[in-house]
């Protein structure tokens, strides 16, 4: 079951709007906390692709390593996030519609330890507060002018 999830429609091709979120290099602009990501991999982007996100955590500079562990091209992404292990998933739909692409995204924070497991709230609610936001904020760079046309296509 999902902690947070978020829905929207993008007035964009499905390839487009895959392309953007496939590619963490374009997380700092839709994912306000994310100053940089690096990518780990070579390659292009798959299941095992691997990024070191660095991002401001309630004010403290923090690092993740992304693993993607789902990806079909134009329809679904799963990557998780590992910070000091606490894993977190992104999970994302893709479906073309009339009006553009239908993007569901799913949040879940897996917790180990007594200590996370008393605290899990907690965390989903600061993690919720960081990222809950980030689909619809891609949804608006995407929807501006500039912002579609210079996707790399290529993911």
């Amino acid at each position: 079951m999902a902690d947070f999830r978020a829905s929207v429609i993008i007035t964009e091709p499905v390839d487009v709007v895959f392309a953007y979120f496939a590619n963490m290099s374009y997380a700092p602009e839709y994912m306000s906390n994310v100053e940089e990501t690096e990518k780990l991999t070579d390659g292009p982007v798959g299941v095992g692709t691997k990024y070191r996100e660095l991002r401001k955590v309630r004010g403290k500079k923090a690092t993740a390593e992304i693993e993607y562990l789902a990806y079909e091209k134009n329809v679904a992404i799963k990557r998780r996030s590992n910070s000091n292990g606490l894993l977190v998933d992104y999970d994302y739909r893709f479906a073309e519609i009339q009006e553009g692409t239908q993007v569901e995204f799913e949040g879940k924070v897996h917790v180990k330890g007594l200590m996370m497991r008393l605290t899990k709230r907690v965390l989903v609610n600061i993690i919720k507060t960081e990222d809950g936001d980030h689909v619809q904020r891609a949804k608006e760079l995407l929807e501006s002018e500039e912002s579609s046309l210079k996707i790399n296509r290529e993911y």
